[in-house]
């Protein structure tokens, strides 16, 4: 196993409610890395961080689970923490353990009560942190709203680095707002570089 010093070793702990998708999203950029040759699936019982008998016959995370990737010479521990009410206090000691905090925000529901506790708890330790706007691809998706009500809730300018391309049955990429690229994904979830669609410059102008 490589070896990493301690300033190239980052703490990385996803939280937002229940039924997000942070355990989908774990396993994803998992795949995406190339730390699994296997992209799991919350649906089959198939993530590498609900793997016990309970979290996969239920399909929801119970415990905080853990999860490792490389990426630019830097080895990033994921925690995914559970969501729901009963199960989200096990939040508060990962994100006490971490330098970051990865929110996932339902993009049909927008923020929810369990958010916002997480949101708090990361507050207590004045960690940074990022908001994936996740479910883009549901029905009733609006990136849009639920941008606004993350602004809102946690009376914060948030500035979006990537924008959507599509949304519902139609999103299928996303344009990349710091370097001006966009890319479009195929069902499993490989990327190529495509032009910016109109649609994508209109929700520049209006970022």
């Amino acid at each position: 196993m490589k070896a990493f010093t301690t300033e190239n070793i980052r703490n990385l702990a996803v939280i937002g409610h229940g039924d997000a998708g942070k355990t989908q999203l774990v396993s994803s950029l998992l795949y995406i890395a190339g730390a699994t040759p296997r992209w799991g699936k919350v649906t089959d019982g198939t993530t590498i961080t609900d793997y016990d008998e309970d979290s996969i016959e239920r399909k929801v995370s119970l415990n905080n689970n853990f999860a490792h990737l490389e990426y630019k010479d830097t080895k990033i521990n994921l925690i995914d923490t559970p969501g729901y009410a009963a199960f989200v206090s096990h939040a508060r000691p990962a994100l006490r353990v971490s330098d970051c905090a990865l929110v996932v925000v339902d993009g049909v529901n927008g923020i929810e009560v369990q958010t916002e506790k997480t949101w708090n708890y990361a507050n207590e330790f004045l960690l940074p942190r990022f908001i994936v706007i996740n479910k883009l691809d549901k029905e009733r998706a609006d990136f849009g709203n639920a941008l606004d009500s993350a602004s809102t809730s946690f009376a914060r300018s948030i500035v979006p680095f990537t924008l959507p391309i599509g949304q519902e049955a139609e999103f299928k990429g996303v344009v990349d707002v710091v370097h001006m690229k966009a890319y479009e994904f195929d069902e499993n979830g490989k990327a190529k570089e495509i032009s910016i669609p109109e649609s994508g410059r209109d929700l520049i102008d209006k970022t």
